[in-house]
Order: structure tokens, then C-alpha cells, then sequence
């Protein structure tokens, strides 16, 4: 098996251990939690404003890379280091959470697709389409591919949900549809892995710091605004 590094990994540049690091004395944001939602937030707004990013976990493990460690991923979660670690809700259910820059997008199955419209035309907020058309081609372009081909697991489940009946077949198409249909991946053709973490690779590197193995004690909130906004 070919040796894989995280493509592009300019993150790495502005991504320190916590205990080795000594942050600037003022950010416009703290973000708490690298994951799916943290370093897309965080690349966007390190164009105009100074952030800290703060990731409990580690900053990569080549292992995850790797579709064909998947399951091996999520059954060896531990309490320790591990990039997934394992654990039980209070209602009893096993669940398995991320514990690495990218979140759970550096173990899921890596399937892409958009928002359904639902969400938007009931959420009881007027969302600007234009921008979240332009945030979806962005992530798009970053690290989601349309497959070449489905792997023998997937091809078995698509036919699976057409025998059952869930139609109309609506082919390649990264929108919320009903019935079957092929969607993007965040595993390219080559069955490796780019997760959210590379959209840290679109940041300003001046305005940002991510800060991994990072604990946050306690949160103060303040009536002050020094942005002044």
C-alpha cells in the first residue's frame, strides 16, 4: 500500500500543540472545536478578522486517510488519543465521536450531499441563497468528488433501495432529492480521504492559529464589544 499524506497540508504551518504554543493576547474570535463546522468557519473568517481555532484532538493520523480503514477506525476508539473515540449516551445508546481537526468528517463514510430545501424554507430565517450557493461550490471544489465508480458495498446498497421501491432513480446530483441517487464523496478516486480540515488550507495564515490537544476550562461572556460593531 502507497504511503498517503494529507494533501496540501498547509494548515500545518499555523497548527501547534496547545501546551507549546502561547496565543496572541487578543483574538476577534475564539472557535471551540475543529470539526465540520469549526475550520470552515474558522478559514472564512480569518480573511478579515485574527482567529484561534481550538481542537481538543490531535491535528492528523495518515491512518483515517484510508476508506479501507473505516470500520477499523470506528471499533478501536479508546479514551486516549485516538482520532475516534467511543462512547455511550445516557440513554444507553453506543455512539462513536471525532477527535481530530476535521471532526467527523475524518471518520464518517463520506458521503456529500446538500441541505435539503426544506430546511431552508422553514427555518424562519431569510438566508441569503446567493452566498450559500457560492459556500457549497467552495467546500465542492475543496475536497468533495463525484465517483467514478461505486465500490461493491455501495453498489449493493443502491441497488438494494431501488428493489425496495425508493424512486425515481435521479442519477449524479449533489442536491437533497427524493429517491435514489449517487452523491459526492469526500474520498476521491483513489479511495483517500479529504475532510474538512483542508478547508483550513483556504485561510488567511496570517489571521489564523489553530491550537491542538487545546482544553477549555470555562467560557466568559461579557456585555463589552471591542469590535464595536
Amino acid at each position: 500500500m502507497m504511503h498517503v499524506y494529507y494533501a496540501d497540508a498547509n494548515y500545518l504551518r499555523f497548527t501547534h500543540e496547545a501546551t507549546d504554543f502561547s496565543p496572541a493576547q487578543y483574538y476577534d474570535y475564539i472557535i471551540i472545536g475543529g470539526g465540520t463546522a469549526g475550520c470552515p468557519l474558522a478559514a472564512t473568517l480569518s480573511e478579515s478578522y485574527s482567529v484561534l481555532l481550538l481542537e481538543r484532538g490531535r491535528s492528523s493520523d495518515t491512518s483515517v486517510l484510508y476508506e479501507s480503514n473505516i470500520f477499523r477506525t470506528l471499533t478501536t476508539g479508546n479514551d486516549s488519543d485516538s482520532p475516534a473515540q467511543n462512547f455511550v449516551s445516557e440513554d444507553g445508546v453506543q455512539h462513536t465521536r471525532a477527535r481530530i481537526l476535521g471532526g467527523g468528517s475524518m471518520i464518517n463514510f463520506g458521503f456529500y450531499s446538500r441541505a435539503d430545501d426544506y430546511f431552508y424554507n422553514n427555518a424562519g430565517i431569510e438566508w441569503d441563497m446567493g452566498a450559500i450557493e457560492i459556500a457549497y461550490e467552495w467546500v465542492e471544489n475543496s475536497i468533495v468528488t463525484r465517483p467514478a465508480r461505486l465500490n461493491r458495498w455501495q453498489t449493493s446498497l443502491f441497488n438494494a433501495l431501488l428493489e425496495a421501491g425508493v424512486v425515481p432513480y435521479n442519477g449524479f446530483t449533489f442536491d437533497h432529492v427524493r429517491g435514489t441517487k449517487v452523491g459526492g464523496s469526500t474520498f476521491d478516486d483513489y479511495e483517500i480521504r479529504h475532510g474538512a480540515v483542508e478547508l483550513l488550507n483556504n485561510a488567511n495564515p496570517d489571521n489564523l492559529d489553530v491550537l491542538v490537544h487545546a482544553t477549555v476550562d470555562r467560557i466568559i461572556f461579557s456585555t463589552s464589544n471591542p469590535l464595536g460593531t
